[in-house]
């Protein structure tokens, strides 16, 4: 073997030397000369680069330290959670038989072992206590261990199961020609003679002891999508019914959308009729093409089950009560209840003696759901407001698992103290706030030393009683100007949305507005919608472009305006020129450090709370909702609603403040929407539904933002109204009433942030047309129309849509020509524009939405009828 090395061929070209006698320092010259100093950049390289830093050893170790951490808090919330747990206690005896333990065990979930040596002995711990879960864990316990028996030292260990557990919320929907739920629950509650179901006004309940568990099923009507929304909002479980053609009707997309956008819980797909199918073939094309819908619409389901034979129903209870529940957002950040019982306490008040107003104290029953109930946290009546809670107590639980004779007395779980929050939504403001002051002293002798023109030889005492009749001509000239500069302000939103005149229909032709009133017109069109078509049309193709008005001069016109040296660079003042209504507002000083304490605290981890919390063991407990001074008036409307869910506030949620949301356009929404005041729009924000009108601006990088006139088509947006506080993320669902008083989808989207400071522009382009070129001199005309406009808007850089820039020279003549010059020669082709901007704001008309409205337009195409699983046999034995 040859020990020599590669040897390099003869094309190798050396290394180049280093020339340091070119003025390049060789490493050890900069070694020395830095004596110990490291860069910047080589610091801050380290301190980022954990990675390299720390050994791998040590990063095992994390890494083994987090998964132990992870572990710990799974075990601490299984331990706390509504899942049966099991209760140690000693006691002496001498009686003993094996036969008994495990019949206990099995029956009445009691277990007798005589212990001799310690409890480690027979149990091993698991996290921080001796407390073990579910009843399979005690029959592999008993079986392998042995107990030893000796007459003298004995001590009995008592284990009992909690009675508390939670019971699991379903929603059945049916899509396509799909099962009724009501005959597939039906068919469902056939599979076994063990199950026990009650009926609530709201639900379907099922007690399985086969299982230990109990589950509650929801049918909300899926052409009412406040009903499934508010069942989807509570529920562990969504349950599809798919039919087997796998064909769905336009409703059904639209419906699928709707829940899609406002979140899933966990998803169980179910397909009856799917396991009478004897061709096998055909029955995996049948399942191939459900699936293929499913995955169609990216939802992730546990797999297709059928549901016709007793043991396909078997597995899927077995399904619904051990597949892993995902909660939603919404669930696991706000406290809620499923209301099974409503109704009022006696007492009832009102506000003041003349007041015609009653109130009084709802009580709601329901189970305790999501993390820890407050009695110091508001809570939300869906189309009623936000309101207080006195106290809460426990119930007498209608569906338990195993009916016990033993009579429970109710006992106060948590009460309010002086820390619950108030019901101040907004700030009133103070009409003195920025009146003028009375001047200082200062002012009164600089205003005394103030020059004036008076007779030659005229005293200073006389001079004082001197009246100049030109400073009383021009305050009434003032006067008049200030009535005018208020006029045009009122207007101002009126004269942006007037046509242009050049836009108007030449002679010889008719326009879509004038075929309307022709004769043989169709009555379902509307006139409005006609006009935003042909106005969408006009911005698409000139956008914001404004002509400049002939009856008044252009600087009164455009007066609220200014121009922008460059938008992304050009600073705006937040604080400058607010509206009134910023006045009623909240505003955090930081948005980001607030949410962060806010969510801290969610889950009773809040150790002010005191006795305002409810324990951690009665989480999932029936209980009793004691909310005060609510209207009379409502109780009716709130007894109505099939689903009734109680939501509680995070702090801050009650309070006004302006709320960007962040929205995409669906497509189903064909009809162009204006970013007017005139629009309502019915928000489902979270758990809120309110009206409100909206302001559309782009979605884009920097600190100011251009106002959207028409709603985008392709592209995101931001919404911005004025509505309570939203910590984000939570979805947003966005519909309009049309003219038929039906309620279809516009947008959705999710919650951006709170954050009055969102500058919104809105651009206004005024344009013109080059009437002499002379390289790059021009003489532009029909942007303006008199010399005085010229005048005022000379620093306002002008621009072309071929990218030329310019500035505004001086004004030729007295009709509007100006002379310009740009940064290149312009071609006769080329439009000379001038941007102008202006901030808005939305407009405060926001409302609380508790109003039904008629079905969507694809629910009256929809319409079909669904198959029935029930034979005509077995409904001419129950008649």
């Amino acid at each position: 073997m040859s020990t020599s090395g590669h040897r390099a061929g003869v094309f190798k070209k050396p290394a180049k030397p280093h020339k340091s006698w070119k003025g390049k320092r060789t490493k050890g010259e900069i070694t020395s000369d830095n004596r110990g100093r490291e860069g910047v950049k080589q610091i801050t390289r380290s301190a980022n680069s954990t990675h390299s830093a720390v050994s791998r050893d040590a990063r095992r170790n994390q890494l083994k330290m987090a998964r132990d951490r992870k572990m710990a808090d799974a075990m601490e919330r299984r331990r706390t959670s509504n899942a049966p747990c099991l209760v140690l206690k000693i006691a002496n005896s001498e009686d003993f038989e094996p036969k008994t333990v495990k019949k206990n065990a099995r029956e009445n979930f009691t277990v007798f072992l005589i212990v001799k040596q310690p409890i480690s002995s027979y149990f091993q711990p698991r996290g921080r206590s001796w407390r073990h879960n579910g009843h399979t864990d005690i029959q592999t316990d008993f079986s392998a261990r042995k107990c030893v028996f000796q007459p003298q030292n004995l001590r009995i260990l008592s284990i009992k199961l909690s009675e508390i557990k939670k019971s699991f919320l379903q929603t059945v929907i049916s899509l396509g020609v799909g099962a009724r739920p009501s005959e597939f629950l039906k068919k469902l509650a056939t599979c076994d003679e063990t199950i026990i179901q009650t009926n609530s006004p709201s639900t379907i309940d099922f007690s399985i002891p086969r299982f230990k568990s109990r589950l509650s099923f929801l049918t909300p009507d899926k052409e009412n999508v406040n009903e499934v929304l508010d069942a989807i909002r509570a529920s562990d479980i969504l349950c599809f019914l798919w039919p087997l053609s796998a064909e769905l009707s336009e409703w059904d997309e639209q419906l699928l959308t709707v829940v899609k956008a406002a979140g899933l819980p966990t998803i169980v797909s179910v397909v009856p009729g799917l396991g009478g199918i004897s061709n096998v073939k055909k029955k995996e094309d049948v399942r191939k093409g459900i699936e293929f819908t499913i995955s169609k619409w990216s939802m992730k389901s546990a797999g297709i089950m059928p549901a016709d034979s007793i043991n396909d129903n078997l597995q899927l209870l077995r399904t619904l009560n051990e597949t892993k529940k995902k909660p939603l957002t919404l669930q696991s950040r706000h406290s809620y209840m499923l209301v099974e019982n409503l109704e009022a306490t006696g007492d009832s008040t009102g506000d003041s003696e003349d007041s015609e107003e009653q109130f009084c104290t709802l009580k709601a029953q329901g189970y305790l759901r999501g993390p820890e109930w407050s009695a110091n946290n508001l809570v939300h009546l869906p189309g009623f407001g936000d309101f207080q809670i006195s106290h809460i107590e426990s119930a007498v639980d209608p569906h338990p698992l195993k009916a016990s004779a033993k009579s429970q007395e109710p006992q106060i779980l948590a009460k309010a103290d002086e820390k619950r929050q108030g019901l101040e939504t907004e700030i009133v403001p103070d009409a003195m706030d920025g009146e003028q002051t009375w001047p200082t002293e200062e002012e009164l002798r600089d205003a005394e030393k103030e020059m004036r023109r008076v007779p030659k030889g005229t005293s200073s005492y006389q001079a004082a009683w001197i009246l100049e009749d030109s400073e009383d001509d021009e305050d009434d000239e003032d006067s008049d100007e200030d009535m005018e500069d208020e006029e045009d302000a009122e207007e101002d939103d009126d004269e942006d949305d007037m046509e242009p005149e050049d836009l108007k229909s030449e002679a010889g032709e008719t326009t879509a507005s004038e075929m309307m009133f022709d004769d043989g017109i169709d009555e379902d069109i509307n006139m409005a919608e006609v006009e935003k078509y042909r106005k969408e049309r006009e911005n698409a193709q000139w956008p914001d472009e404004v002509d400049t008005p002939l009856d008044q001069p252009a600087r009164i016109r455009f007066q609220k305006y200014r121009g922008l040296k460059s938008f992304r660079t050009s600073t705006w003042d937040p604080k400058e020129n607010l509206p009134v209504d910023y006045a009623r507002i909240f505003q955090f000083q930081n948005y980001k450090n607030t949410k962060k304490n806010v969510m801290s605290k969610i889950g009773g981890n809040d150790v002010d709370s005191g006795d305002a919390v409810v324990g951690k063991k009665f989480n999932g407990a029936f209980a009793t909702i004691y909310i005060e001074k609510v209207p009379v008036s409502a109780l009716k409307e709130l007894k109505e609603m099939k689903q009734l869910v109680l939501f509680q506030l995070l702090p801050h949620e009650q309070k006004m403040s302006v709320l960007n949301m962040t929205l995409k356009k669906h497509p189903s929404c064909s009809i162009p929407i204006t970013s007017d005041n005139e629009q309502k729009f019915i928000f489902y924000v979270g758990y809120r539904q309110f009206e409100a009108s909206a302001v559309f601006s782009s979605n884009s990088p920097g600190d100011k933002f251009k106002l959207e006139r028409f709603m985008p088509v392709e592209k995101t947006f931001v919404a911005t109204v004025y509505a309570p506080i939203t910590f984000n993320p939570a979805t947003v669902l966005c519909f309009r009433q049309d003219d038929k008083g039906r309620q279809e989808l516009v947008a959705t989207g999710s919650v951006l942030d709170t954050n009055p400071d969102r500058i919104v522009l809105k651009r206004t382009v005024l344009s013109g047309h080059p009437y002499k070129i002379n390289r790059r001199a021009v003489v532009v005309r029909y942007m303006f129309f008199n010399r005085e406009d010229i005048d005022w808007f000379k620093p306002v850089e002008l621009y072309t849509p071929s990218g030329r820039r310019g500035h505004i020279k001086e004004a030729v003549g007295t009709h509007g020509n100006m002379k310009c010059r740009f940064d290149q020669q312009l071609n006769a082709q080329d439009s000379v524009m001038l941007n102008l901007y202006k901030r808005v704001f939305p407009v405060w008309n926001y409302s609380l939405f508790n109003r039904n409205l008629n079905p969507s337009r694809f629910v009256e195409r929809s319409r079909v009828e669904s198959i029935s699983l029930v034979n005509d046999e077995e409904e001419a034995m129950e008649t």
